[in-house]
């Protein structure tokens, strides 16, 4: 239409101009031709573009009206998240699906409060995602909680690479998951069931093996045993037997049932009618049968047979009582030979039982005396330590030592020493109340326990008793025999946790009776147990002295009467205590002749002087002699001399100091062997603390010694007692006629010195000249001495 108008408004243009006075030229006309041609083909072109934009609109909106109703039916939301700001948008489908009212819904808050809150963080994750995504897609599901009930959404988005925004649809997944799950567990079940069917096939295969191996060891079994298998029918009423049946009770093998002529024909005829009556129990109370019974076979012989069976009921409703039998013979003759030997075995265990007794009593008690063992007081003690606490426990023990019963042993010989033992186990039995005990716990020692409150007096009085009763002797082949006992006292009771302790305790206090002088009883008391323990301290302290070499020799020197001059030292062993210091020879000369040690100390005194007088020879200091103490244990030693003979000494440089009681005895041939060959190798002899004992002319006549040291109690006392100082010069003359030098020792003073001197004395030792000395301090007052002389 538009092309018309415009092709008449130009034709009226060209008419307009024929009517002018000149036409327009033909070129004109042909643009002005081409012109109205263009507009006219654009006009149609736009027309047909319009029918065809009107054509494509139409279809565009069937496809919106059908895509609606789609959506509509399928209630699928679509929602779009601008990536370049963030912004969500939801439709309204989208927004019912999340439980929002219907219409457009942007931001994210709304969103995530429609999310179950345990789904929210997967959904911020997947928005992210979303958010990152340039092209494909990405989904998640999440639950969301709306009109009450929970349903489960899925998000499905989607970008192109050219675009800024990710478009997606939400739609409802909740019966596809509840079908899911409802098909899982569909499927759990029948893998359940699956699994208990095989389970069940497996066990009944197995039990099929089972059954077949079982009954393949019951064949075998039967058949080892040689057992018969038979059934009683009670509907029918007989028997049937197997072959082995038939084998076991020696009869031919039949078929069919079996009578009861044929079941009884080899019975022992007084097993019959037992046999019978069992047999008919069991048929008519359809209970259990079990009877042994014998068999006379033809060859003469006997077997015993068993024959067992059971009530059961068959799947027909039918009662059988189905059993085996089987030959027990081998079993009735080992019964019997069990019977006999346990009648034997029990009278063994009678024998056993007293031969027990037997062995108990002795282990319990000393054979010798009858009297108990330490085992046995040992049982008793543990009692009385279990008892401890109790208010009302009292008990005492006396721990008793027999005194000279070695003596009597090494000289009468052992049958003696028996024959004391049983005389105290006696004195014992009969002085000792019954109740209490009394034993025998070592050679010649013996404890007794008084289980009950005893005073002191009491307990006195009893050892009094023993102490008194045992010293009377007795006569042994001709011969009187006499010991004493030493005994030592302690209590115990509810306050003594270990009896065993309290034990101990007696030994301490036998211990104090013994050293104060034996054939006497002690009490044991803290002040007693405390001197023990210090004792036994110093006595460990002085062992380990030998260890840490605490033992150093001393000297004292020893001056001529007359001229002054050092004449020689008597070296005496100090111990240098770690706490106690130096500690004279008297404070531990017991302890080392209970511990056997005098030996050693006198070896090492000598040889520390031997040392020490080379010391000085080759300072240029002249110590004429040095006199050492000899024990007598070490001088009766057999092996003293080999001892010497390897030592390096000089004739007259060394002098062995005996106390006066060594020779009183003439029966000690060793000791006088042995003095006469220290003379031999030019060690003069000294007898030390003359004037104490009861040595004769004679036994110096047979000693011949080269000095007699007179004791310091005669000393002391000479310049103001008249008898002391007659004494004294006797002794000096005496000496001086036989040719002996004198030694006073003691000198405490120079009016002793003076005395002793117009008295005749060689040579003098005391206080009054110097103490003992160790070495560097006795070298020191020699070096004096001899420049004091020469000044």
């Amino acid at each position: 239409m538009l092309v018309l108008c415009i092709s008449l408004v130009l034709a009226g243009i060209v008419l307009s101009s024929a009517g002018t006075a000149k036409a327009p030229p033909p070129g004109v006309l042909l643009s002005l031709l081409a012109v109205l041609s263009g507009v006219g083909l654009f006009y149609w072109q736009r027309n047909s573009f319009e029918r065809q934009l009107e054509a494509r609109e139409e279809y565009n909106r069937d496809l919106a009206q059908r895509f609606d109703l789609a959506m509509d039916s399928s209630n699928i939301g679509i929602w779009e998240l601008d990536t370049l700001n963030g912004t969500l948008t939801h439709d309204s489908r989208a927004s019912q699906l999340h439980g929002l009212q219907a219409g457009l819904i942007e931001g994210r808050e709304a969103w995530l409060e429609s999310i179950h809150p345990q789904d929210r963080e997967r959904a911020e994750i997947y928005l992210f995602r979303c958010s990152q995504l340039k092209t494909g897609t990405t989904s998640e599901t999440y639950r969301v909680e709306a009109s009450g009930e929970q349903r489960y959404l899925r998000s499905v988005g989607s970008c192109s690479a050219a675009s800024h925004k990710v478009t997606g649809v939400i739609f409802d997944v909740t019966a596809d998951i509840a079908m899911q799950n409802t098909l899982r567990n569909a499927k759990e079940v029948s893998d359940i069931k699956n699994a208990e069917l095989e389970l069940a096939l497996d066990e009944l295969t197995l039990r099929e093996q089972q059954l077949e191996e079982l009954s393949h060891r019951f064949e075998l079994a039967l058949a080892s045993y040689d057992c018969g298998v038979w059934e009683h029918d009670f509907v029918r009423g007989h028997r049937i037997w197997d072959e082995r049946m038939a084998q076991l009770y020696d009869v031919p093998r039949i078929e069919g049932h079996v009578s009861d002529a044929r079941w009884l024909k080899n019975v022992h005829k007084a097993d019959r009618a037992r046999l019978q009556a069992a047999a008919d129990q069991a048929v008519t109370q359809a209970s259990r049968l079990d009877e042994t019974h014998r068999l006379l076979l033809a060859n003469g012989s006997v077997r015993h047979v068993r024959i067992v069976g059971q009530v059961h009921n068959a799947r027909d409703g039918r009662r059988k009582l189905i059993g085996v039998a089987f030959d027990v013979t081998a079993d009735v003759l080992l019964t019997e030979e069990l019977r006999k030997a346990k009648g034997e075995a029990e009278t063994r265990a009678i024998e056993l039982e007293m031969a027990k007794n037997r062995i108990e009593y002795n282990a319990l008690h000393d054979p010798l005396t009858g009297l108990s063992n330490r085992r046995r007081l040992d049982r008793e003690l543990d009692m009385l330590s279990e008892q401890a606490g109790t208010a009302a426990l009292s008990y005492t023990l006396l721990h008793l030592d027999l005194d000279r019963f070695k003596e009597i042993n090494d000289t009468l010989g052992h049958a003696a020493g028996d024959a004391m033992l049983v005389n105290a186990a006696g004195i014992l039995n009969r002085l000792v109340e019954h109740g209490d005990l009394t034993a025998r716990i070592g050679g010649d020692e013996f404890v007794i326990l008084l289980k009950r409150a005893v005073t002191d007096q009491a307990i006195a009085t009893l050892a009094s008793r023993i102490i008194e009763d045992i010293n009377i002797p007795i006569d042994f082949e001709g011969t009187p025999c006499r010991c004493g006992v030493s005994i030592g006292i302690a209590k115990g009771g509810a306050f003594s946790r270990d009896a065993r302790k309290v034990l101990i305790n007696a030994d301490l206090a036998l211990y104090e009776a013994k050293r104060r002088g034996r054939n006497a009883f002690e009490f044991f008391t803290e002040h007693l147990q405390a001197n023990i323990v210090n004792s036994r301290r110093m006595t460990d302290d002085f062992l380990a002295a030998f260890e840490r070499d605490e033992l150093t020799v001393w000297y004292q020197p020893q001056f001529c009467s007359q001229t002054m001059m050092l004449a020689g030292a008597e070296a005496l062993v100090r111990w240098n205590h770690p706490e106690k210091g130096y500690m004279a020879t008297h404070s531990f000369l017991k302890i080392a002749e209970e511990l056997n040690l005098m030996g050693r100390i006198d070896q090492m005194v000598l040889e520390q002087a031997l040392k020490d007088k080379m010391r000085w020879t080759a300072m240029g200091l002249a110590v004429p002699r040095v006199s050492v103490n000899v024990s007598s244990r070490r001088l009766n030693d057999e092996n003293l001399i080999s001892t010497l003979e390897g030592l390096s000494i000089q004739k007259g440089e060394i002098a062995f100091e005996l106390v006066e009681s060594i020779f009183l005895d003439d029966t000690d041939a060793v000791a006088a062997e042995n003095i006469e060959r220290l003379k031999a190798l030019g060690i003069e002899i000294e007898v030390d603390d003359f004037g104490t004992g009861h040595t004769s002319i004679i036994s110096l006549l047979k000693l011949k010694p080269k000095r007699l040291k007179i004791d310091r109690q005669l000393v002391l006392p000479v310049v103001e007692a008249p008898r002391e100082r007659a004494l004294i010069r006797s002794i000096i003359d005496i000496a001086r006629s036989l040719g002996i030098e004198t030694v006073a020792e003691g000198v405490e003073s120079r009016e002793h010195a003076d005395v002793l001197r117009e008295l005749g004395c060689d040579l003098l030792q005391g206080y009054a000249f110097a103490k003992p000395l160790p070495f560097e301090d006795f070298t020191r007052f020699a070096e004096q001495d001899v420049k004091r002389l020469a000044g």
